[in-house]
Parts: structure tokens; C-alpha cells; sequence
């Protein structure tokens, strides 16, 4: 099955359970005053919207019926192919579950219009004979194992299903496999251990630090990283969404991140109050930020010129 058909099947179950919604329904974001609700028509699974990574962490887990089942305990990137490649999830009181834990591909993971909560359509049963690691003896993350995780939950291996590009197996890790703060094969890391490696330039000086990550959650593709300068440009008080694809992996050093921008350069870069988000679903924002940078917007692939990246928050 493929992600979007995955991500359509577990729509369709959801809006079943809220009843009939018409196309003008829209997805306003949740106030105080509105609750969100699981089965809310046409407001509950919302896929294809940039979402900062730090709002999925933590998050609940419910199941389609919008009971809790568990929480995401992690994020893991494939740095390399720029995408978040596994929603590690716990069980634990909610399922019977303990301490073991649950590498689900991201596209078994659905976000709602409740900031604090995914939905995954999963059941006891299901995870009773799931892949599983205990939390000290984390998996290597590679294309084996990956084709496995993949295959139980008859989803397409998001390196198979992005754009038609063949990509390379990971190679396999030795005793850093059990390492949860890095998971070294080809970059696959935690998300939140990207989130503050340092960014240097290609001779190694410091630039800046990742402050956050932006994904869009319809493919789980990284977009963004979001960065401080802090001293080196004199403006603590900012920062700056570059695009994924303009960051490299550090060979030397596995919490660095290569930029290789001057630094004359980054002096005229577009920033923003820490305080005062832009919309980052904004197309023409991002494609002055792609520009920028030297970089393809993301959303323009090979089949498709014309879609437009969709509603943030």
C-alpha cells in the first residue's frame, strides 16, 4: 500500500467514525474554546501540513475510535534522504505493553487537528506480534530492518515511494547500535538530538545550532531547519528557516551539520522574531527562502511543478 493510500485508508475510517463531511469544511486551527475532538467531521486527519517536530513529540497516541493507546516517545530521521522515517511509539500501561517499544513507519502516523495527539490505527492484536526493542537495545535502522517494520504494517518503504529515485541501503552499525542518542546508520538520529547540533561551515568555524525542525507531516519530509546565529551575526534575538536540503552531514562529527554558505552571505539572510513565526506553508516565503539558499522548493518535484505546500502551524 502505498503512503498515500495508507494515509487515505485511516482518513476514511476516521471520518466514517464522525460521519459525512462536505469539501467546504475546512481545518481551522483549535482555540480554548473548541475542544479538539477525534471525530470532529473533516477536522480530524489532516496530512500534507508543515508542522514544527517539537509538536509531535510527547505526543498522545489515540486509536481511531479517539481512545488514548500510547505516546510518541521519538522521532528518527534519515538525515540523508531528509526524511522522518519512524514514529517511535510506547504502549506501556494503555496496551500491556511495558517497556518495549514500537518503530511505526511515519506514515502510519496521523496527525490531528489537536496539537497533542496523532491517531494510528492500531490495535492490541496488531502489536502483540509487531517488531518491538526494548529501550536500551535500540535496532540499526537498516533497509532489513526497515523492510520488515515496513512490510507488517503494509505501508511502501518511504525510500521506494519518493519520487522514483533508487536509494542506497544504510550500512550497518556495530555496537552504536544500541546508542539511542545516535543512531548512526547513514544519519538515522532521534529528532531531538538534531535538534541543537551545531552548524558549522566547510572550514569547520561555527555558525549557529539547530533550534528546530519543520516537516511536512503528509510525507514526513524535512523542510526546514531552523537555526540561531546567535553572536556570529549579532542577532540573538532571530532566526533563520533554511532548507533541509541546503545542510549537510558532518563526516568528522556526528552532532555537526555542514553549511556552505559565506558568511558574508548569511549578514543579508531572511530571519524572523523568535517570538513572531512566519507561515512556513506559505509559498512565496518559502520560495524566497529556497532561493536564497540555492536551493529546488521542495514541493516542486519532477511530476509535479505545480503543487503548493498546504497549511501550517
Amino acid at each position: 500500500m502505498t503512503l498515500h493510500r495508507q494515509a487515505a485508508s485511516i482518513a476514511a475510517t476516521l471520518l466514517t467514525l464522525a460521519g459525512s463531511a462536505t469539501a467546504q469544511d475546512g481545518v481551522p486551527p483549535a482555540t480554548n474554546q473548541e475542544k479538539p475532538s477525534i471525530s470532529a467531521p473533516a477536522k480530524t486527519a489532516l496530512r500534507g501540513r508543515v508542522c514544527r517536530v517539537s509538536k509531535l513529540l510527547d505526543c498522545d497516541v489515540k486509536d481511531t475510535k479517539g481512545g488514548k493507546i500510547g505516546e510518541v516517545e521519538a522521532l528518527v530521521i534519515d538525515e540523508d534522504e531528509g526524511y522522518i522515517a519512524y514514529a517511535v511509539l510506547s504502549f506501556g500501561g494503555f496496551l500491556g505493553f511495558d517497556e518495549k517499544l514500537f518503530a511505526i513507519p511515519f506514515a502510519n502516523v496521523v496527525r490531528t487537528d489537536d496539537d497533542h495527539c496523532v491517531v494510528a490505527d492500531l490495535t492490541k492484536a496488531t502489536l502483540e506480534k509487531a517488531p518491538a526493542f526494548a529501550s536500551d537495545q535500540w535496532p540499526t535502522f537498516d533497509r532489513t530492518y526497515g523492510e520488515a517494520v515496513h512490510s507488517y504494517y503494509k505501508t511502501t518503504p518511504y525510500w521506494n515511494a519518493v519520487g522514483g529515485i533508487p536509494h542506497q541501503d544504510a550500512t550497518r552499525i556495530t555496537k552504536d547500535a544500541l546508542d539511542k542518542s545516535h543512531l548512526r546508520t547513514r544519519g538515522m538520529r532521534r529528532a531531538s538530538k538534531v535538534i541543537g547540533s551545531s552548524v558549522v561551515d566547510t572550514d569547520g568555524k561555527s555558525l549557529g545550532d539547530v533550534q528546530e525542525i519543520v516537516v511536512d507531516d503528509g510525507t514526513g519530509r524535512v523542510v526546514y531547519a531552523v537555526l540561531s546565529f546567535g553572536g556570529f551575526l549579532g542577532m540573538g534575538d532571530k532566526y533563520f528557516a533554511l532548507p533541509w536540503t541546503s545542510l549537510k552531514r558532518s563526516m568528522k562529527d556526528d552532532d555537526r551539520m555542514v553549511l556552505d554558505v559565506t558568511k558574508e552571505r548569511l549578514k543579508t539572510a531572511p530571519g524572523f522574531d523568535q517570538k513572531n513565526w512566519p507561515d512556513m506553508a506559505d509559498a512565496r516565503w518559502g520560495s524566497e527562502i529556497h532561493t536564497f539558499y540555492g536551493q529546488d522548493p521542495y514541493w516542486i518535484t519532477p511530476k509535479s511543478k505545480t503543487e503548493l505546500p498546504r497549511e501550517g502551524r
